[in-house]
């Protein structure tokens, strides 16, 4: 059974910690965006927050973020063999640095970073150490990691570490079977500020196309299966009279813009890029949809569910934690279209079903993935890690 201390008193003593993730803020995929949003939180309550990430070029070495010391020390060969040693070594080498200005690391991202603290606590004191990894699937870690050259070797080296954050079942499961012990992995969550993603009206409303609108927010990339939406829409289209509004970037953009040419539904679609603040696209959606064939928690799911939108999503990873079916939303195989028209014709065609499902997501995300509610668990984690190293030392 999966190790859970929710219910852990928390001590008001600050905290020290360090994040790792190869990069951070601004860059945007989903393990920044929580660091940034768990580390600003953690910094609002008086802890002292450090980021070991990235060197890049156009940004400083060192800066503080809303509160979060930012240290962009780490420096690696991005391409070929060379990149794992080049990225655990610098990594291992800024922790060294930093080494009396934190007492317990994280990292959001479970390969390379895990494979870093953990071949370097000998030379870190011991300090506790919580991998986080960000997804399951095909683009996930573990997977990643059995692609790796050296693999077993790496897999030492990742085992080191005293614990494990997993963010959905699936993630859990791979890394059960990568030789986890149970007693070491904590079910925890990402989080989602509901004082900023909520329902309300919108100002773009009249600058968008016309209602009803179904909104994808995210990179336009392989993992986010964008294709799939572009081909059913014709018959969503047909069927509803919805527009699809996708919110994002990626290096699928053009691609999926020439596809939704040749199927002549270049009205029915809007590409508006990544947008300031997507909040406000989400207030003016009818309904959010994500076909990813691998997620670790979704950050677009949680802000969606948030905004009290109903929602369909692939049944994979995180996303079949955070949905019941049918009952905060509807999930739907990523590989059958027919499933995907089915259910998004369901919630566009019926207002009183999708309404329904709509106030249940909310209520979940208030109840159990508020970015509060996460930062208490993970506070609880760092103090209990804190205090079984310490009580180990003595």
């Amino acid at each position: 059974m999966t190790v859970d201390r929710q219910n852990d008193a928390i001590s008001d003593s600050p905290l020290r910690v360090c994040y790792v993730v190869s990069y951070f803020h601004p860059h945007q995929s989903g393990a920044e965006r929580q660091a940034l949003a768990q580390g600003a939180e953690l910094a609002r309550r008086g802890h002292e927050v450090h980021v070991v990430t990235h060197s890049v070029p156009v940004e400083p070495r060192d800066e503080i973020i809303q509160g979060i010391h930012v240290h962009r020390w780490v420096r690696s060969i991005h391409f070929g063999p060379l990149f794992g040693l080049t990225f655990v070594v610098s990594v291992i080498e800024a922790l060294k640095r930093l080494r009396r200005r934190y007492d317990v690391i994280h990292t959001h991202q479970g390969l390379w970073e895990a494979v870093a603290v953990g071949a370097g606590r000998k030379w870190l004191g011991n300090v506790p150490t919580l991998i986080q990894p960000a997804s399951s699937g095909y683009y996930g870690e573990a997977e990643q990691l059995a692609r790796t050259r050296g693999s077993d070797r790496l897999r030492g080296f990742i085992l080191r570490n005293s614990a494990f954050a997993a963010i959905s079942a699936d993630i859990e499961r791979q890394w059960l079977d990568l030789g986890v012990p149970q007693e070491s992995i904590y079910r925890t969550a990402s989080g989602v500020d509901c004082s900023r993603f909520h329902p309300g009206p919108s100002t773009l409303e009249n600058s968008l196309p016309p209602r009803p609108r179904v909104v994808y927010t995210g990179r336009l990339h392989p993992q986010k299966n964008v294709y799939m939406l572009i081909d059913i829409w014709p018959d969503i289209f047909k069927r509803t009279g919805a527009r699809l509004i996708l919110a994002g970037d990626g290096p699928d953009r053009e691609g999926l813009k020439e596809r939704a040419r040749r199927l002549g539904i270049e009205g029915a679609i809007a590409f508006v890029g990544s947008v300031p603040d997507v909040a406000e696209h989400l207030r003016a959606a009818c309904a959010f949809v994500l076909p990813s064939v691998a997620e670790g928690m979704s950050n677009s799911l949680l802000e969606a569910m948030a905004t009290r939108l109903p929602c369909v999503a692939s049944r994979i990873g995180g996303n079949i934690d955070l949905i019941d079916d049918r009952v905060s939303g509807l999930l739907a195989a990523p590989d059958r279209p027919s499933e995907w028209i089915e259910a998004l014709t369901s919630i566009l065609n019926d207002a009183d079903f999708a309404q329904k499902l709509a106030a249940a997501a909310r209520s979940k995300i208030e109840r159990t993935y508020d970015l509060k509610v996460v930062v208490d668990r993970y506070e609880t984690i760092y103090r209990r890690l804190i205090e079984q190293t310490a009580s180990v030392s003595t």
